[in-house]
């Protein structure tokens, strides 16, 4: 009798013993939270975004879900029940969770040369966008024309074309639609001369639809902030008087979000540095005549045919306001105010830089203004 109520007791405590590892395995196939177990219950936490041991933003995992994405672990979260997980590729990975970091072989060593691709897997179908981070992300320069011939970004695969892009980006960031359940590919060709300073870092986070982060339709930058600095892919404060900087076929929309409270924005060439807009014509003779940066250097409206920012319905701060311009190129741009909404604006490059010597690009100031009549605070 006694062996037959042991016998019970045991099938009783397998089977439940069963039931709880097949739970604690199903819950752990869940994106949204994980189990951990400790013998007299179990613990939940939401697989949040976290801070790394070494500032990286990771994502909350426990131990064997970060091993099972190929991940590593830096530093705890919810509550050290979790561990800051920070998953890393490199040439021919494959995206398998968020906040991935795609780097060069070796980094943060220099790239020898040679294809490098990341392929970015959507990772479930409520996501709608990627916003790529260039955290350090440095290649050869364009050729004197402005095209990216020997090293170059290409992006595939999304919903809208990215242009190609080369020469030093470290800080600019890009946003890339989803084509339905399409993989977008990023991919680094990098040949030619040599580079002590190929290398990049790059942060791809994947944005649910209905996140209020997510950047409209048509804008490949979107800020929003207040106040900040939109600079052209490859803008620098070095250049010659014969090579570009500027890359050609570039066609895309800069977002501003428009905060509450707020009517219009202001655009400004960035302070302390007399190149913040060289968009046009020949920048070395606009610096010898001393007129590089001021009004008598940029150029508006119809003139613009080839490389030039589009900013709507603009009213300028030091002259009386033109009819029907948009269009902003030369070697100086105008300050000025817009009430148009949304807060974009636009950069057309064509496909070539000749005649446009030593032009760097555009660094551009925006400023968000209130609304009459709302109080500040």
């Amino acid at each position: 009798m006694l062996s037959a109520v042991l016998i019970f007791f045991l099938t009783i405590s397998v089977r439940f013993a069963s039931s709880y590892i097949q739970a604690f395995e199903t819950e752990s196939a869940n994106r949204s939270s994980k189990f951990l177990g400790f013998g007299i219950g179990l613990v939940r936490f939401v697989n949040s975004n976290c801070t790394s041991s070494d500032g990286l933003e990771g994502i909350c995992y426990n131990r064997w879900e970060c091993k099972r994405v190929g991940g590593i672990t830096s530093g705890s979260c919810a509550t050290g029940v979790g561990v800051c997980c920070i998953v890393q590729k490199t040439c021919d990975g494959t995206t398998t969770s968020n906040n991935t970091y795609f780097v060069n072989t070796n980094f943060p060593n220099s790239f020898t040369g040679g294809a490098c691709t990341l392929t970015i897997k959507k990772l479930g179908s409520d996501i709608c966008q990627a916003r790529i981070d260039f955290i350090a992300f440095s290649v050869n320069q364009p050729d004197a024309t402005g095209n990216c011939l020997s090293d170059g970004l290409t992006i595939t695969g999304g919903a809208s074309p990215v242009p190609t892009i080369c020469g030093e980006n470290g800080g600019q960031h890009l946003y890339v639609n989803f084509a339905g359940n399409a993989n977008i590919l990023m991919n680094i060709y990098a040949g030619g001369v040599s580079n002590s300073r190929r290398v990049w870092n790059f942060k791809i986070s994947q944005i649910g639809c209905d996140c209020p982060t997510q950047a409209p339709s048509g804008c490949l930058m979107y800020y929003t902030g207040l106040t900040g600095t939109v600079r052209s892919f490859n803008y620098g404060t070095t250049g010659n008087a014969v090579a570009t900087r500027q890359l050609t076929n570039q066609n895309y929309g800069v977002c501003i979000a428009m905060q509450p409270g707020y009517c219009s924005i202001n655009w400004s060439q960035t302070p302390g540095d007399q190149y913040s807009f060289t968009v046009t014509g020949d920048t070395p003779t606009s610096v010898t005549a001393g007129t590089i940066s001021t009004n008598a250097a940029a150029v508006i409206g119809a003139i613009c045919t080839t490389d030039y920012v589009v900013i709507p319905n603009p009213t300028f701060t030091d002259t009386a306001a033109a009819a029907n311009v948009d269009r902003f190129c030369g070697n100086g741009f105008e300050p000025l105010s817009t009430s148009s909404k949304p807060f974009v604006l636009t950069v057309v490059n064509d496909a070539t830089e000749t005649g446009d010597l030593g032009n760097r690009g555009f660094s551009l100031d925006f400023s968000q203004q209130r609304c009459s009549g709302v109080p500040l605070g």
